[in-house]
């Protein structure tokens, strides 16, 4: 199923984000594990996580300056 975003809210001290998607289905998902690996580095700078932003139609979550995004989808498949 295709499932897309329409509101997000970052918690930088939890490096996670409140993920709302268009049926009113609301996840929290972690980043913490992620945080110390590969790009996701340059995130952990509260400043630079809190720069999260909804992807093209919904269907990401995107950190445009960095070139990092997760799938609307497999977001919610791992933390529903």
């Amino acid at each position: 199923m295709r499932h897309t975003i329409k509101a997000i809210k970052p918690d930088s001290d939890n490096y996670s984000i409140k993920i709302t998607y268009s049926d009113n289905v609301i996840i929290t998902a972690s980043f913490k594990d992620l945080i110390e690996k590969g790009l996701m580095i340059l995130l952990k700078n509260p400043e630079n996580f809190k720069q999260v932003q909804i992807g093209k139609k919904g269907r990401s979550i995107i950190w445009q300056a960095y070139e990092i995004d997760f799938c609307a989808d497999c977001l919610r498949a791992k933390f529903s």
